[in-house]
């Protein structure tokens, strides 16, 4: 049975809490707009797409030797952006400050799940979480106005790292793990 897939790095619920406040309070109530749910706040590694679930045990036994070399990760928030396509803002994120292991981390899993076949990711390895997907009927400009922001220090650990499910909904995408893996501390 093939199912939809992608491995997350969790972010630790304080840490989403304190950029969630901030965002509330620098653009208010504002209508029409279906932020992601918190519960659904991670930094994806690598989207697979999708997966026969026959595979994976394999693919969990791949992550599990690959997340036992590495330690909790220490990072921070760096800034509001938002990707564009053609002049329309597509996604507003939350970026986190570059952090040399994560990146080691994300492209070692790259790198391992191409010998099972899956492309290689051919864009630079952006570290953001997705916070909202626009529509085209939100007050973009409102929303925007967030990448003006200057982010207060907000450092956290992470450690868990979750290999998920994805069933898209007419309501919107819902994530079930379906393994996690733990970094050491």
């Amino acid at each position: 049975m093939k199912i939809r897939a992608f491995i997350a790095l969790e972010i630790p619920d304080d840490s989403l809490s304190e950029i969630l406040k901030i965002r509330d309070e620098k653009i208010g109530k504002i209508g029409n707009v279906r932020w992601e749910e918190k519960e659904k706040l991670h930094l994806t590694l690598k989207f697979l797409g999708d997966i026969n679930s026959e595979m994976i045990g394999e693919y969990s036994n791949n992550l599990e030797k690959i997340i036992d070399a590495y330690d909790s990760l220490k990072l921070s928030f760096s800034e509001f952006g938002v990707f564009k396509r053609r002049d329309e803002y597509k996604i507003l994120w939350i970026g986190l400050n570059e952090n040399k292991k994560l990146l080691e981390l994300a492209n070692e899993i790259d790198v391992s799940f191409a010998d099972f076949g899956f492309e290689k990711e051919k864009r630079n390895f952006k570290l953001h979480i997705t916070l909202l997907r626009f529509r085209g009927y939100e007050d973009s400009e409102k929303i925007v106005s967030l990448t003006h922001v200057k982010l207060p220090v907000i450092e956290f650990k992470a450690n868990t790292v979750t290999l998920f499910e994805s069933k898209l909904l007419p309501s919107g995408s819902v994530y079930r793990s379906l393994k996690k893996f733990y970094l050491k501390n």
